[in-house]
This record gives structure tokens, C-alpha cells and sequence, in this order.
């Protein structure tokens, strides 16, 4: 599955990764016991991938096998990326990887409630809002969440409702709120669309900057065309059920 995976990247993607990627039996654990599925290294080596395949098993070794597959490519494009970003001095999705883990540190007692924030509250974060809380009504009912913009918008967008609905989410009578300090303070962790809305969050509430992250690897955002809804939205539904197995994940 890793070979394939590989090589239905472009070629120009391992440019300078000397080392390869190479697929580890082990169960890799850091320092608080969390597994880690995948490491990217440069060091005195080179450049090289690590995906561990025991960390992997350990994690969706139930699952069905094409949801499997889905998850090691998920994890090879993760480290890829890290390729990526390295070569160009980038060190965005390495900052992502911190925040994230800053999340995960905390006990899961500690983390019941999440707030989702796009720009208007409009669209993204209400949807994602509702495609949690199905998760986790199975998951851990304990958590609860909402959502918010960074301005506060009038309405929920058609679109957002048509393709929310078609995920089995209803988000039809869902009405707009912006970000306030209060609101902030009401909730353990706050899931931004983009980096920059991270960002621009934190600035303007210093106070909860500790708590504000950034739901994907990359930014989410608003499709420009009708069609792109469908697959806005299945990410959405894919960062939500991963969001809930981290809150819920044994060490």
C-alpha cells in the first residue's frame, strides 16, 4: 500500500529526500506515550520518511481495508509535506504539528467543550459544528461544542445547508455569531479554518491564545464554485471524526 502510495505522487515531490521512504515495524510512542504514525528527518543522514507500522496497525488495524489505506496515505502525504515545506524554509505545518500536540497534551477531562470559528459563521464552522457533535453524541457525549466568525454574518449559506444536509447534518436554522472574549472563555479548545484566522484570533484575545488551533494540516476555506461544496464538506466530516478519535484516544 506504501509503494503504491508513492508512486502515484509525482516524482519531483522526493526531489532530495536521499533516504527515502522507508516503512518501520515499530509502534513509535514520544515522551507522554501518544503513537506517532509517521516522522520526517534532517540530519546528518539526509533526508528521509519514516512511517511506522506498527503505530499504524495499533491505531486502524480494525478498520476496513481501504479506510486503512486512506490513513497511511494520509500520514505519507504528511511527512511529505514536511519535505516539502523544509526545501522551501517553510516551517508551517511544523508549527501546525506543535499547536496540535499542545492540544493532545492536555487530559482528556480537560477538553470538553471545542469552538469552531470561520470568517462569519456562516458556512464552515456551523457545519463542522454539526458533523462533530453526530461524532461525538457516540464518542463522548460529554463535549460539547459551537461555532462563531470572526465577524458575524446574516445568514447561513444555501450551499453550506444543501451540502451539510447531504452529509446528514442540519444547519438550516443555525443563526450567525461573532467571537467575543466571553465566548472564548466558555470553551477548552478553539478550531480555526485557516492559519491566518489562528493568528488574527490570537492577537485579538491574547488571553485565550493558548487554546486557539487550527482544525487541518492545511487551510480550509469557502469553495469559489458550487461543485467544489460535496468535497469541502466530506473534509469537514473527515476532520471532525479525526478530531473526536483524538479527544477520545487512550495513551
Amino acid at each position: 500500500m506504501l509503494d503504491e502510495a508513492c508512486e502515484a505522487l509525482p516524482q519531483e515531490i522526493f526531489r532530495e529526500l536521499n533516504g527515502g521512504v522507508n516503512l518501520q515495524p515499530d509502534v513509535k510512542k514520544d515522551g507522554s506515550g501518544s503513537v506517532i504514525l509517521g516522522l520526517y528527518h534532517h540530519n546528518e543522514l539526509g533526508r528521509y520518511v519514516e512511517i511506522f507500522y506498527g503505530s499504524i496497525c495499533a491505531l486502524y488495524g480494525d478498520i476496513p481495508a481501504e479506510k486503512f489505506r486512506e490513513r497511511l496515505t494520509k500520514t505519507l502525504h504528511h511527512e511529505l509535506q514536511h519535505h516539502i515545506e523544509s526545501l522551501a524554509g517553510d516551517r508551517t505545518l511544523e508549527h501546525w504539528d506543535e499547536a496540535q500536540q499542545a492540544l493532545w497534551d492536555q487530559p482528556a477531562t480537560e477538553t470538553e467543550s471545542v469552538l469552531f470559528v470561520d470568517e462569519n459563521d456562516t458556512a464552515l464552522a456551523p457545519a463542522v459544528c454539526a458533523l462533530f457533535s453526530a461524532f461525538a453524541a457516540r464518542a463522548c457525549p460529554e463535549v460539547r461544542c459551537g461555532s462563531a466568525g470572526m465577524q458575524c454574518g446574516e445568514t447561513v449559506h444555501p450551499e453550506a445547508v444543501r451540502a451539510a444536509a447531504n452529509l446528514g447534518a442540519d444547519i438550516a436554522a443555525h443563526c450567525p455569531r461573532g467571537v467575543s472574549a466571553a465566548l472564548l472563555a466558555e470553551y477548552d479548545a478553539v478550531m480555526c479554518m485557516t492559519l491566518l484566522q489562528s493568528d488574527e484570533l490570537a492577537e485579538r484575545f491574547p488571553e485565550s491564545d493558548a487554546k486557539i488551533f487550527t482544525l487541518g494540516e492545511t487551510d480550509i476555506t469557502v469553495p469559489k464554485f458550487k461543485v467544489g461544496w460535496g468535497s469541502v464538506m466530506k473534509r469537514l466530516r473527515a476532520e471532525a471524526q479525526m478530531l473526536v478519535e483524538e479527544l477520545t484516544a487512550e495513551d
